[in-house]
């Protein structure tokens, strides 16, 4: 069962990113009431499956003839005072697509038109402000919500026994604490161990149910594609990752996310590996599948020394409701800076 799973828990750990991102950033100007917005466009080069490698395509040929969304959105500008795009080729294929352009902080809210957000620049005396209001319902059609909730329901399902498998190990390692590093190093390490006999159907469920969930995100799987855009869609109002890059000191700000040790403020899409990672601590803890995941995966000898928890989870149902809990905005975005 290791064997099989790590492969496509390998994926799963670079299946993040989709084919084609989008990364617009907004940066007020110091002295003048101006905005840069740049706008890029990224095209991966080796798309996972035939329904990236289609939807890659459509997008370069969108973006080669101005007919993209960004494009569109750009167009709507009344006469930026400057404007600047730039094809950057890899091999004689289009690779990222750069649209920048200096404008009036009013003129910021026609790149949002076609969006259900509001905009508002203010300026006071020593401070100003900008404010995004995303208005209720996302960006996806019924028929999107309607696949989505299908299959959010059967995905559910599959997170549910994957719990369920834990806390049935857990409970077992409880009354068997000195088997906790074989155990774990069974489950999460690459080398074999001799397991007893009554144990080793408790780390098979968990293998067993973590490889269900890798075959269901499998990037290869055009499904896993259109399930994480389709929550995308439903849950984040913008459409591109926004960040927000000010001239001087934050004063306040709400709903952003800071990007690092910098002072950008950022929106970021929807990361349905991220939801199922904030669930740590719900019902399971620490959580084998969101440690694999992780950049630096833990020594087994180190996961077996942190404390546990473990709680029955009722049903599917349970869990779709924690995700979507997970996955809700905030409904204002705003910042306020010295200026």
């Amino acid at each position: 069962m290791m064997k099989r799973l790590w492969p496509l828990l390998l994926i799963l750990a670079a299946c993040a990113k989709p084919p084609v991102t989008d990364e617009l950033t907004i940066e007020p100007e110091r002295e003048d009431d101006t905005i840069v917005v740049t706008l890029a466009t990224s095209f991966t080069l080796k798309p996972a499956n035939d329904h990236a490698h289609a939807r890659v395509e459509a997008a370069r040929a969108a973006a080669l003839s101005a007919t993209d969304p960004w494009s569109i959105r750009f167009g709507r500008l009344s006469v930026p005072e400057e404007e600047q795009v730039t094809y950057q080729k890899s091999r004689g294929t289009l690779e990222r697509v750069t649209r920048v352009a200096r404008v009036s902080s009013d003129e910021l809210q026609h790149l949002f038109s076609d969006t259900n957000i509001t905009v508002d620049v203010l300026r006071g005396d020593g401070w100003r402000e900008l404010t995004f209001y995303p208005g209720s319902g996302g960006r996806a059609t019924r028929e999107q919500q309607r696949e989505f909730d299908a299959e959010l329901t059967t995905w559910s399902q599959s997170v549910a026994r994957y719990f369920t498998a834990v806390h049935h190990l857990y409970s077992y390692l409880r009354l068997n604490p000195q088997r906790d590093k074989d155990v774990f190093t069974a489950l999460l390490g690459d080398k074999e161990v001799l397991l007893a006999e009554d144990e080793q159907p408790f780390v098979d469920d968990v293998l067993a149910a973590m490889g269900e969930i890798a075959d269901r995100m499998d990037v290869q799987d055009d499904r896993a594609d259109t399930f994480a855009e389709q929550a995308d869609l439903i849950f984040n109002p913008f459409p591109a990752r926004v960040t927000i890059r000010v001239p001087g000191d934050v004063l306040a700000s709400e709903g952003f996310k800071k990007s690092g040790k910098s002072a950008d403020l950022v929106i970021e899409p929807i990361d349905l590996f991220a939801a199922i990672g904030e669930l740590e601590g719900k019902w399971i803890s620490p959580d084998p599948l969101v440690a694999l995941l992780r950049d630096e995966r833990p020594a087994a000898e180190d996961f077996a020394k942190l404390p546990r928890k473990s709680e029955a989870v009722v049903s599917g149902g349970e869990v779709a409701r924690a995700i979507r809990d997970q996955l809700q905005r905030p409904r204002t975005y705003s910042v306020r800076w010295r200026g």
